[in-house]
């Protein structure tokens, strides 16, 4: 069983913001009080632990008594981000999703108050958002019309990740659009399936994350043999949905899992030579 150490009042918002942490001592604060200090305050904050080792829950909780307007769920099992974003999916409240890691932030204290007034009174099943890249390297990301097509986004777009979108609830629980769990690059089937199935979109042409590239540890900079088993496990599962829900972009999709199942085993096993 999850252990939820503190949850706000039970109330519809308009954004809830899903954090998944784990081991970002030196960046959860950060992170957190991006959240907490924006103007637009109909929003809820959920943060899931996912089971640290090192001082990131004390941070949590330390916030947790500060704010008002923090859901605290620590797991007592490792699920990896996917199992910790479905848990806090579960209980989110507010009409709009916005994934934020832990070790990345909102920009300004007003991208929140900025973004609604995008979406406005419209349902709207994604929005996709701008960022930019800061770390051991830097790179701006703004959404265009062309950038933000159906083909583009299993084709050519560099980021297949749920956070440089906003998310309709409703839209994803309809479609039961939930993350594979245990699983390193969760990010490909949900982000494949949340923008296929989208009927409605819309472009916040600014920054609304700041990304850290290069954390030491983190997933993207650690190369070994689960990542290749699970780029496999995101190509089964592919393949099962090219034979129930067969779309031209699923066999881009594909292709490019391929290629990069290929690279990750040739970086795996140049690690050991």
């Amino acid at each position: 069983m999850d252990l939820q150490v503190k949850q706000q009042n039970i109330k519809e918002k308009r954004f809830s913001i899903i954090m998944a942490a784990y081991n970002i001592e030196d960046y959860i604060e950060r992170s957190i009080k991006s959240v907490v200090n924006q103007t637009l305050r109909n929003i809820e904050l959920i943060v899931v632990n996912d089971c640290s080792t090192d001082s990131t829950e004390e941070k949590i909780l330390k916030l947790c008594e500060k704010y008002d307007n923090i859901t605290y769920i620590k797991h007592n099992q490792n699920k990896k981000a996917g199992g910790a974003r479905n848990t806090a999916l579960n209980v989110a409240n507010g009409e709009y999703i916005v994934f934020l890691d832990g070790d990345d932030y909102l920009a300004d204290n007003d991208v929140l108050e900025k973004l609604d007034k995008i979406i406005g009174n419209e349902k709207i099943d994604v929005t996709y958002l701008g960022f930019k890249i800061e770390g051991d390297r830097e790179e701006l990301v703004i959404p265009t019309p062309e950038t933000c097509t159906k083909t583009y986004k299993a084709a050519t777009d560099k980021y297949p990740n749920p956070w440089s979108k906003c998310w309709r609830k409703a839209f994803l629980d309809d479609n039961n659009i939930r993350f594979p769990e245990d699983r390193f690059y969760e990010d490909v089937l949900f982000v494949y399936n949340g923008v296929m199935k989208s009927n409605t979109s819309k472009i916040a042409d600014f920054i609304v994350h700041k990304y850290t590239s290069g954390r030491t540890n983190s997933m993207t900079t650690t190369i070994n043999l689960k990542n290749v088993e699970d780029t496999i496990k995101n190509l089964n599962d592919l393949l099962k949905m090219r034979e129930s829900e067969y779309t031209k972009e699923i066999d881009i999709i594909i292709e490019k899992e391929v290629k990069m199942c290929k690279k990750r085993l040739d970086d795996t096993f140049s690690k050991i030579k």
